[in-house]
């Protein structure tokens, strides 16, 4: 068990080479010569990577924040480097190696601590202590806390202190929505610390840090500010807690820089990235003021050779063992966030769902009648061209496998009006489905039932006030009816809204030794011939939406 222990970092000299580039970027940081009198400090941060770690047409990766980390220390800066969480899943970079190549890139920056986000938890909660044990930098949170002991699962805070001997004092939060954004049966025996709870455990975070002297109060928050996240965001966080000079954000990968008012009416700085390191975050303070600036990938070239290396040789041995063709498609495959696979009907959505009802209607002992699939599970569009096995595990990266479940209509229809409760707004558990169709009328408010067990989120008091199931299986709908749906074992337990689906899984599901990727990996190769077919151009009109 890992239990808690105070931390007291001081930071490491570190050994500076290579050439500084990129210098109009930093021109554009407004990067002022160090008055000696004043210690001035740069903390870079990054949130939501998700392995985007390599320099892409559109992401600048980690030599280049190693890179910059470089570039300011070069200025005369104490510079500390931050992530906000969500860094060990996402791309096959990080995937294939479970988190673990993402750790050491950060180590190769040397980043100086970083939060848990819910995708941390993806592998595991063993994992997670193989990072701490790797990781050359402090993992926290303070409001994940082991049930069996009521103790953090891991440090909840770190001091820090530069070498001009400023006293940096780091806490992290997670959002408890990882109770179900995570697979629950990965994050069993652990309680995430919520509402009241939840500022309160970070109210006892700042008045600790303050107590030991520090001069800045950070929270690295993987909160986000979406609305569907209330009462759990930043802003109310920020809201009902004192003293926190600074929150870097992340969860909702959005850009952030904002001043909110805290619990004493005070301003606190809110900042965050966006996410896939399309974007690097500073924030510079002189002891009185601060300046805040997003690097972007069009603004800046530095790049760290050592750590580039590092990132190219795990990149350069993925290549041979992902670059298989197993298809080509004439057609993108949209699976963009908002408008997209989390607020609508689109090609990938009917692609992916169609690939799971295809496999569970070969390999099932009861064939299915239709099959859902959460769009929040879709990570990658599909450029026209060719798919390479690498492509296809980029779309499903999850280690979720195929399951099926014995479901009555009244489930079903629970189902679809909770994962879109928060519909023309984007949701993870938005459906996207095959051989059935629904509508969702926007128009109407989704009203709250009672909260599902160990979730964020709560059922509908009027399951069928906002959705309509028009069909499932070629057979219409009824809610006393019975049906077979095919779908991923992180749906079966509860994950996302899901929890009706639960209910019929617990004594029906049957599980598919086929992952989802293996899915759509075989209809793209099997039922397709290789190449997407002309239905897949256009959604095919499986899901209406009316706002």
């Amino acid at each position: 068990m890992h239990m808690f222990k105070e931390n007291l970092f001081t930071r490491r000299q570190v050994f500076v080479g290579g050439v500084a580039t990129g210098a109009a970027a930093l021109a554009s940081c407004s990067i002022q010569p160090r008055k000696q009198s004043v210690p001035k400090l740069a903390i870079i941060h990054t949130n939501d990577s998700h392995g985007h770690d390599i320099e892409t047409e559109d992401s600048l990766g980690m030599p280049a924040v190693a890179q910059l980390r470089s570039d300011y220390l070069k200025q005369g800066y104490d510079v500390l480097l931050f992530d906000a969480g969500d860094a060990v899943q996402g791309d096959n970079l990080v995937n294939r190696s479970k988190g673990d190549n993402a750790i050491a890139f950060m180590n190769s920056c040397a980043y100086d601590a970083m939060t848990l986000g819910n995708h941390e938890f993806d592998y595991g909660q063993d994992k997670i202590y193989d990072y701490v044990t790797a990781a050359e930098f402090p993992i926290l949170s303070a409001n994940v806390l082991v049930k069996a002991t009521g103790e953090p699962m891991v440090d909840p805070y770190v001091i820090l202190t530069t070498e001009s001997g400023t006293k940096v004092g780091v806490f992290g939060l997670t959002t408890p929505e990882t109770l179900t954004k995570a697979n629950p049966i990965l994050v069993g025996g652990l309680a995430f610390l919520e509402q009241d709870d939840l500022y309160a455990c970070a109210q006892q975070q700042v008045d600790s840090l303050r107590s030991k002297g520090v001069d800045l109060v950070v929270c690295l928050a993987h909160l986000g500010e979406d609305d569907s996240s209330a009462p759990n965001r930043t802003q109310d966080v920020v809201a009902r807690v004192r003293g926190v000079d600074l929150y870097i954000d992340g969860h909702d990968h959005k850009e952030e820089c904002a001043w909110l008012e805290d619990a004493s009416g005070n301003k606190t700085l809110v900042v965050e990235t966006g996410c896939y390191t399309h974007a690097v975050g500073v924030v510079t303070w002189d002891g009185s003021s601060y300046e805040t600036s997003l690097v972007r990938y069009s603004e800046y070239d530095g790049q760290d050779p050592t750590v580039a290396a590092l990132v190219q040789e795990a990149a350069d041995e993925l290549s041979i063992e992902l670059g298989e063709l197993v298809a080509t498609t004439p057609y993108l495959l949209n699976a963009d966030n908002k408008p997209g696979v989390r607020v609508q009907e689109t090609n990938m959505g009917d692609l992916v769902a169609d690939a799971i009802f295809w496999e569970a209607s070969l390999m099932a002992d009861d064939a299915p009648d239709a099959a859902i699939i959460n769009g929040g599970s879709i990570r990658r569009e599909l450029q026209p061209g060719d798919i390479t096995l690498g492509d296809v595990l980029n779309v499903q990266p999850y280690l979720n496998y195929i399951a099926t479940t014995r479901v009555t209509g009244a489930q079903l229809l629970e189902t679809i009006e909770a994962s879109t409760a928060y519909t023309p707004d984007e949701m993870a558990g938005f459906p996207q489905v095959s051989n059935m169709s629904y509508e969702v009328h926007t128009t109407v408010a989704y009203e709250e039932g009672p909260a599902y067990p160990d979730s964020t989120y709560h059922s509908p008091a009027n399951p069928g006030a906002r959705v309509t199931i028009t069909d499932v299986g070629g057979r219409g709908f009824a809610v006393d009816d019975t049906y077979v749906i095919a779908t991923s074992d992180f749906l079966c337990v509860g994950g996302d809204t899901y929890y009706a689906l639960a209910e019929g899984a617990s004594t029906t599901m049957q599980s598919i030794n086929y992952l989802t990727s293996d899915a759509l990996r075989y209809y793209l190769e099997e039922a397709l011939n290789g190449e997407v077919t002309p239905e897949y151009e256009n959604p095919q009109g499986r899901i209406v939406v009316y706002s």
